[in-house]
């Protein structure tokens, strides 16, 4: 337990937008690669192969997180902002931002009106990006520039991590909390294997879904497991939209869908969604059962590669995504852990099934 809290930690301090994840990459590869050779592919996504032979399952959590691009410094040294994945505007007046400027991060704040001098018009007011500035203490363009930021930097939410009781209030744990639960499933499961296992860290997920495909399309394998987070509907705002709940155990995902454009989403096949429930009763472990839609994974475009990869999603709960504090459960991210053992030491013997019908 301590060892897969320490990694989260570490893997949520790092800062990784999507196109920057160099910082969360390095953390990744270090810990990787005391399990074998650690590949990068051109566009950055790392992966690992356990084992020899058939059948192959590859399983991905994506390391990049929400972010921002800087569009335009004015004159007077405020910044305006692109949102670099789904940034939710409503929560960002008044929050601490990091700018990743070439001479390191710079700190800053989101503008926002002082109570005092509140117009009517403005108290229940939420701003677009474009009508959104961040102050980092310049009195003009000129000292912007001296912080060693220019129109095409990045930026995160400020880091934050804190545990109480059973949770962890975090930014990114969607979905640093996916990466530390794969490591912690290598580390029980390296030299263990009688066919191959992969692990994907993945890159530009927030951004395009799609940045994963070389790696998956080299890589082949028989089945995809998609390792991501799932939105808890536990809050009083999510009263009765679903009844998943942090702290009541991994969720699965047995239909999930974008709907917001992006005709994305995954069907896992029956035989799969029967392996993972299986594997969770044969470790004691239980499992939410969910219908998601306004979620889309690295798994939409990547089961359509090679000759078809059947995919499955398989995530923890999370409060307030995309968020600068997200919260989760940490009993529910050592059951997700011990899910994804049970689901590799599981596979061979479950697609031999289908594979002799």
């Amino acid at each position: 337990m301590e060892n897969l809290l320490d990694n989260l930690q570490q893997f949520t301090e790092l800062k990784g937008p999507s196109g920057r994840e160099a910082e969360i990459a390095q953390a990744i590869r270090k810990k990787w690669q005391q399990f074998g050779e650690v590949v990068e592919d051109g566009l950055g996504n790392l992966s690992i192969t356990l084992g020899k032979g058939e059948p192959h399952i590859a399983f991905v959590a994506h390391m990049d997180e929400v972010g921002f691009v800087i569009r335009r410094i004015g004159e007077d040294g405020f910044i305006s902002l692109n949102r670099l994945g789904g940034i939710p505007e409503r929560v960002l007046a008044g929050q601490k931002i990091l700018l990743l400027g070439r001479k390191g991060p710079v700190k800053g704040v989101f503008t926002t009106w002082p109570h005092h001098l509140t117009p009517d018009s403005e108290k229940y007011k939420v701003r677009s990006i474009t009508e959104c500035w961040v102050d980092v203490g310049a009195k003009n363009q000129k000292e912007v520039f001296e912080l060693g930021i220019k129109v095409g930097d990045f930026g995160v939410y400020e880091r934050s991590w804190h545990v109480e009781g059973d949770f962890i209030f975090a930014n990114a744990l969607d979905n640093r909390g996916g990466l530390a639960s794969i490591t912690k499933m290598l580390q029980q499961l390296a030299g263990q294997t009688s066919f191959r296992l992969s692990a994907i860290a993945s890159v530009q997920e927030e951004f395009s879904v799609r940045a994963l495909v070389p790696t998956v399309r080299e890589l082949n394998p028989d089945t995809l497991v998609v390792v991501d987070i799932s939105p808890a509907t536990d809050t009083p705002e999510m009263k009765e939209h679903s009844d998943i709940k942090l702290g009541s155990g991994p969720i699965m995902h047995l239909h999930s869908f974008h709907g917001r454009g992006t005709l994305g989403g995954v069907l896992p096949p029956s035989w799969l969604v029967d392996h993972i429930e299986r594997s969770s009763e044969n470790v004691g472990i239980p499992l939410q059962r969910a219908s998601v839609v306004g979620v889309i994974t690295d798994g939409a475009f990547a089961q359509h590669l090679n000759h078809g990869i059947p995919t499955i999603e398989v995530g923890f709960p999370v409060r307030y995504t995309h968020c600068p504090v997200e919260v989760c459960s940490i009993q529910d991210l050592q059951w997700h852990a011990d899910l994804l053992v049970a689901t590799g030491k599981g596979f061979a013997e479950a697609y031999s099934k289908i594979s002799s019908l």
